[in-house]
C-alpha cells in the first residue's frame, strides 16, 4: 500500500510526462546496434566496419550508366512516374546494415535502440545532431510522419512492410516507441530501423502522390547537383553532412561527384561503356 502511495505521489510530482517512463521494462537497456539472431559483429566502441578505408582520399567523379531509358520524378516512394537512380543518397534510415552481415543493424538517425526480450516494441532514440540539409533538426515527429505516410499514401509494398506496428508513440523530444501488434514475427524491430526518414515540414506544402523533379530536401551524404530531364542526374557530396563521421559512415561516401547517365536500352549502353561514357554498369 505504502508502495503504491509512494509512485502516485512521484507521478504527481514529476507531471503527466514521466509517464511512458513507468511503462517501459526497466531491465531493457538501449544498445548501439540488433542482429535478428545472437549479438551484432561490431561492438559499441568500433570505429568503422572492417571492409572500408577510413583514410580513403575525398573527391573525384564516378560516372554510372543506366539501361532503363529514363526518369521523370525524384519520388521513389510512389506508384506515378519513373524515379531516377541514386535517390537513396538522399534519404537515411533509423539505422544502417553493414555489407558483411547478414541481420544486422546499427544507428544511423538513431543512436540507440531498446528492445524487450519478446520484441514486442522498441524504442529509438535519435541523434541530437541529426539534420535535413536544410539546417532544420530531424525529430520524432518526422519518424512518425514518415510511418503514417508510407502506410497511407506510399506503394503498397510499405503498407504491408509496417502493417506490423499498432501504435507509435513520441515518449520524449528524441525517443520515439513503436509497439507491435504482431508479436510472432521477431523481425519487426529491424524492419523498423530501416524506416526511411522523410522531413515532414518540407512534405506539408507539397503533394505526396504527385511525380515532380523539384530537387527534394533530404539528409543523407548527398544531394541533387544538376540535372537533364530523362537523361541524366548529378549529386554532389554535401560538404557539410551531419553524419559523415558516424562510425558506420567513416571511409564511405568518397567521391565529390556521382553522375547517373541514362540510355534506352542495355545494347545502346554497353557501346557507351566502351567508348568510355561511363566508369561502370
Amino acid at each position: 500500500m505504502r508502495l503504491k502511495f509512494s509512485l502516485a505521489v512521484t507521478v504527481l510530482i514529476l507531471g503527466v510526462g514521466a509517464l511512458p517512463a513507468f511503462a517501459q521494462d526497466p531491465g531493457v537497456a538501449p544498445v548501439h546496434g540488433v542482429a535478428m539472431h545472437g549479438k551484432p559483429k561490431y561492438g559499441a566502441d568500433f570505429k568503422h566496419f572492417d571492409y572500408v578505408n577510413p583514410s580513403a582520399p575525398k573527391g573525384g567523379v564516378i560516372r554510372q550508366g543506366v539501361d532503363r531509358g529514363t526518369f521523370n520524378t525524384f519520388n521513389p516512394y510512389t506508384l506515378k512516374g519513373d524515379p531516377a537512380a541514386g535517390l537513396a543518397f538522399l534519404y537515411e534510415p533509423l539505422m544502417t546494415s553493414p555489407q558483411d552481415e547478414a541481420f544486422s543493424e546499427y544507428g544511423l538517425i538513431a543512436e540507440s535502440i531498446e528492445i524487450p526480450k519478446d520484441r514486442s516494441w522498441v524504442i529509438f532514440t535519435l541523434r541530437a545532431d541529426a539534420r535535413w540539409h536544410d539546417g532544420k533538426p530531424i525529430t520524432v515527429e518526422d519518424v512518425i510522419w514518415s510511418l503514417e505516410t508510407l502506410r497511407s499514401k506510399a506503394r503498397p509494398f510499405y503498407r504491408y512492410y509496417y502493417k506490423g506496428v499498432a501504435k507509435s508513440e513520441k515518449l520524449g523530444a528524441r525517443r520515439v516507441k513503436f509497439t507491435f501488434g504482431d508479436t510472432e514475427n521477431r523481425e519487426l524491430p529491424l524492419i523498423m530501423g530501416q524506416l526511411p526518414v522523410l522531413p515532414k515540414h518540407y512534405w506539408a506544402t507539397r503533394d505526396f502522390n504527385a511525380t515532380t523533379l523539384a530537387p527534394p530536401l533530404g539528409s543523407g551524404p548527398y544531394k541533387i547537383k544538376s540535372f537533364v530531364d530523362g537523361r541524366s542526374i548529378t549529386y554532389e557530396r554535401v560538404q557539410d553532412y551531419w553524419g559523415s563521421n558516424l562510425p558506420v559512415n567513416v571511409g564511405r561516401y568518397n567521391a565529390d561527384i556521382i553522375q547517373y547517365e541514362y540510355y534506352r536500352d542495355a545494347t545502346v549502353s554497353l557501346e557507351a561503356f566502351k567508348s568510355g561514357e561511363y566508369d561502370f554498369r
